[in-house]
C-alpha cells in the first residue's frame, strides 16, 4: 500500500509544481472537484440526465466565487481530510492504508462500476 500512496503522492506533487497551485489545492482540485466530476459524469449519461453534472458544476463555479482564499479554505478542508482518515486507526488502518482505500481503492470501484453500468446502458441501446 505504501507504493500506491507514494506513487498518487508524487502525482499529486508534480501536478502541483506543473500547475502552481499547492500540494493541498491540488489534494482538493482532484479529491473533491474532477473525481466527483467523472463520477457525475458517467452517471449523468447513465441516467441520460445532464442536469446533474451542470447542476454539480454550478456549485463548484458558486463555491469557487464565494471562498475569499482558495488556499487557505484548501488547507482548511485537506487537515479535516487528514483528520478523517487518521480516524481510521479505529478499526486498524493506519493514514497511508486509510488514505489508499478511501482515496484510491474505492474510486477505482466506483468508476469501474459506473463504466460497466455505461458499456451496457450504451449496448443496450445498440440491440434496440
Amino acid at each position: 500500500m505504501t507504493s500506491v500512496f507514494d506513487l498518487v503522492y508524487q502525482l499529486l506533487k508534480w501536478l502541483s509544481k506543473i500547475s502552481g497551485f499547492t500540494y493541498r489545492e491540488i489534494n482538493i482540485i482532484v479529491y473533491f472537484i474532477i473525481i466527483p466530476s467523472f463520477f457525475l459524469f458517467l452517471i449523468s449519461r447513465i441516467l441520460r440526465q445532464k442536469y446533474i453534472i451542470i447542476s454539480f458544476f454550478l456549485l463548484i463555479l458558486f463555491l469557487l466565487l464565494i471562498i475569499p482564499n482558495f488556499e487557505l479554505f484548501s488547507s482548511q478542508l485537506f487537515d479535516k481530510s487528514v483528520s478523517f482518515l487518521n480516524s481510521f486507526n479505529n478499526i486498524g488502518l493506519n493514514y497511508i492504508q486509510a488514505s489508499v482505500v478511501i482515496c484510491v481503492i474505492i474510486p477505482v470501484i466506483i468508476i469501474s462500476i459506473l463504466f460497466y453500468l455505461n458499456t451496457n446502458k450504451i449496448k443496450s441501446k445498440c440491440i434496440n
